[in-house]
């Protein structure tokens, strides 16, 4: 399910969790959305702790934790959230030209530049694994499956995963389901090696 993404992060030694919960109402105002009129009078009333997510890991984690509490419109707006937060590839963007001497000497000229905390390709593949997840909970099949579809050109392979996740039982029956695992799943067969591609 969901949650084997939080199992590898660990297993990778990412944090997880390094944010300060801040008071603030109802959790899905969060991200500036009102709750669904059935709970917006019960949410309106009470406070709580709510983690105001600062990066892709803080995001992911909010978001599977309501995927678990099966609020999984505030889960596919956290998994969303993530996709615009710094994630954990540092790099460096070069940001303008500058005139003169080169700050390294030799040639004239140079650039400015500053560091950058970027989304990798496990990052990409969870959110948008994740957010098929949730559309599909949600009913939204098209926008489930597109979201698989993208999560699959970012790379991600795990077909057993994508066949046994629960959370995409509400897709699998859609011929557009079986048609994208077709073409991206590997043929199923005798391969000992992998000498053959997937």
């Amino acid at each position: 399910t969901c949650c084997l993404v939080v199992l590898v992060a660990m297993l990778m030694g990412k944090p997880l969790l390094s944010f300060s919960p801040i008071r603030m109402p109802a959790r899905s105002l969060l991200f500036g959305r009102p709750s669904s009129p059935a709970r917006s009078s019960l949410l309106m009333t009470e406070e709580a702790n709510v983690p105001a997510p600062t990066s892709f890991r803080e995001a992911e984690v909010l978001g599977l934790k309501l995927m678990q509490e099966g609020n999984f419109e505030d889960a596919l707006t956290a998994f969303k959230k993530g996709l615009t937060l710094p994630g954990s590839r540092s790099d460096v963007v070069r940001t303008k030209s500058l005139s003169g001497p080169s700050p390294v000497g030799g040639a004239m000229g140079g650039f400015d530049s500053q560091s950058v905390q970027s989304l990798d390709e496990f990052e990409q593949q969870a959110a948008h694994y994740n957010m098929a997840c949730a559309h599909a909970q949600l009913g939204n099949v098209p926008e489930s499956i597109a979201a698989l579809e993208t999560a699959f050109q970012a790379g991600f392979d795990n077909f057993a995963t994508v066949r046994g996740d629960p959370d995409l039982d509400p897709i699998k029956a859609d011929p557009d389901y079986e048609r994208l695992m077709e073409q991206y799943e590997p043929k199923r067969g005798f391969n000992p090696f992998g000498l053959f591609g997937k």
